[in-house]
């Protein structure tokens, strides 16, 4: 066996390429719906090409593939982000999912471990994420060592509320690009 072919029932984590576009989207609709939040999807495959893999790309995004014919199963999405005060970026993990079929096979770890090693890489302090209070996958996080902060909340602006604030602002934009 040479080292491109993996064992049956194996898997292997790397970075996304353009081409696992729909597999990407395939699988973020699936996280989407097990989290009664499909209607907040709105990205295409236009979206993540330019968001994830164009010169300006907003995100990276690794995949988990099967031994079997390098079927994707699972994935991770995480963005690079500026906090003041801190000496470089610190990584947020947005989304990680695997196929309920392929999960309790260290998969979730390994995606998990690509988004640590590529924040170390980075120089990243912490790799951040954020979690719905229902969802179980929390235990999850905990073993691997995230921790809750507890005196933290998070707070979302959006719809008619961002509108309503966004008009109070009267100076006129310079957006660059």
């Amino acid at each position: 066996m040479d080292s491109t072919e993996m064992r049956p029932g194996s898997f292997r984590v790397r970075a996304a390429q353009p081409v696992d576009i729909p597999e990407l989207m395939r699988l973020k609709r699936l996280l989407a719906q097990g989290e009664d939040s499909l209607h907040a999807v709105r990205a295409n495959a236009a979206d993540w090409l330019r968001d994830g893999f164009g010169p300006g790309a907003g995100f990276s995004a690794f995949v988990a593939e099967t031994g079997h014919a390098g079927a994707i199963v699972g994935m991770v999405t995480c963005s690079k982000r500026s906090v003041t005060g801190w000496g470089g970026p610190v990584v947020f993990l947005q989304d990680l999912f695997v196929e309920p079929d392929h999960r309790k096979r260290g998969i979730a770890r390994a995606l998990a471990a690509r988004v640590a090693a590529y924040a170390r890489d980075l120089g990243s302090p912490i790799v951040e994420l954020t979690v719905r209070a229902d969802n179980p996958a929390q235990d999850f996080y905990q073993r691997e060592g995230f921790y809750h902060l507890p005196h933290c909340l998070t707070y979302v602006l959006a719809g008619s509320a961002l509108a309503a604030l966004a008009d109070r602002d009267t100076e006129d934009l310079a957006l660059a690009g």
